[in-house]
């Protein structure tokens, strides 16, 4: 039986790439000890005790951090260092005591070095080279480009989200000549809350609800913008944003008060799921502004918990939402605006994208991802199923 490892690196706080590792997870112990064996490999305690509780033996691991150098050397001589890896790293010899065939890494941030079995390498975005002008990028460029550059020299997997996502990664990292990995499409999912009761949340009685991390990139600048332009038509419109603090929290704090925005906008910072779903069903819409794409897990959330969902034209993001939601332009605040205010004095409009909504959120099911995350291994691993 083939065996396969996955590096669990990830937090709740790290949101959408949480989310979607708790899937790949789920699939894995699905189908565990009937297709293949599955290591998990944990490296925090979240996920130590995520395994203890669905009953599964893991291996513990202190990640090893890797410098733009070593991620080099791994690309240019990759032979040596699969070599040089399998016997002085600990992921190495994780690998061989194991006697693995395929290892997973969790998330796009995580670097995988060259080993002796097969690497699977999910990459969310590649906005560094789509989006490079935002502050958090701006830091972190380097690293991120030598990471998705050198692995794409021998990793031998990429996930996607998206075909745009597959088109993205080809332009920047296919060259002629040079071993490239298999590219395979592996749309987000609603993550799975039939199991999860709603938690109530103190809110005004009508509300448009941001889930969002508070990075530049997210622009909530410009979402702030639009509720300054709707407060004169109006008054009583609020704005609920939640998320964990980063690097634009205090300039947002800063607006809200240069604006007098403070009885129109309440920040909540980072909730529970209960939570969230419970935002989300009595919310008026979800306005998401983010420049990021491909796409997004909130729009699929909303749409599948039956709150509209307005959100950013770009990338991959309206294929993603079809006719179920409002598109606008991320740089206009005025546009923002009269989505939200469409949705707010309109019931009918709002119940036909609810509706709507449902019918597209079927198209993103936990199901379907784990339907598709399961072919992609079977496939790789050429392990045939009767």
């Amino acid at each position: 039986m083939k065996k396969i490892a996955i590096l669990l690196t990830s937090i709740p706080q790290s949101g959408g790439e949480h989310q979607y590792l708790v899937l790949v997870m789920e699939t894995l112990i699905k189908y565990n000890n009937i297709y293949f064996d599955v290591k998990p490999i944990c490296c925090n305690r979240f996920w130590r005790k995520w395994c203890q509780d669905n009953h599964i033996e893991f291996i513990r691991y202190e990640q090893e951090k890797y410098k733009p150098v070593f991620m080099e050397l791994n690309a240019k001589c990759y032979r040596v260092f699969k070599i040089y890896n399998t016997y002085f790293s600990k992921l190495g010899k994780i690998v061989t005591e194991n006697k693995i065939d395929l290892l997973i890494g969790g998330q796009q941030s995580t670097f995988l070095p060259a080993l002796p079995c097969k690497l699977l390498q999910p990459v969310h975005d590649l906005m560094h080279r789509f989006e490079p002008g935002f502050e958090e990028i701006k830091n972190t460029y380097q690293e991120r480009e030598v990471h998705f550059a050198s692995s794409s020299r021998f990793v031998d997997i990429v996930l996607v989200d998206s075909q745009l996502g597959k088109r993205q990664y080809q332009e920047c990292y296919h060259k002629k000549g040079r071993k490239f990995p298999h590219i395979r499409v592996l749309p987000f999912a609603t993550p799975d809350y039939k199991n999860k009761v709603p938690e109530y949340v103190k809110t005004p009685d009508k509300y448009i609800f941001y889930p969002a991390q508070f990075w530049m990139h997210k622009n909530h600048k410009n979402l702030l913008c639009a509720i300054s332009l709707l407060k004169e038509r109006i008054p009583d419109i609020h704005l609920v944003l939640v998320g964990s603090e980063k690097n634009s929290l205090h300039e947002i704090r800063k607006m809200i008060h240069n604006r007098a925005l403070n009885q129109n906008v309440t920040i909540m910072g980072f909730v529970t799921d209960e939570q969230v779903i419970y935002l989300y069903q009595n919310a008026t819409a979800l306005v998401m502004p983010t420049y990021f794409g491909p796409t997004n897990i909130p729009p699929l959330e909303a749409m599948a918990l039956g709150c509209p969902a307005i959100v950013s034209n770009k990338y991959a993001m309206p294929e993603q939402i079809g006719d179920a939601g409002l598109l606008f332009d991320p740089d206009s605040p005025e546009e923002l605006a009269t989505c939200v205010e469409r949705v707010w004095n309109n019931e009918e409009l709002r119940q036909n994208m609810i509706a709507k909504g449902y019918e597209q959120s079927k198209k993103w099911t936990g199901e379907r991802f784990k339907k598709r995350f399961l072919k992609i291994i079977l496939d790789e691993l050429e392990i045939c199923v009767s």
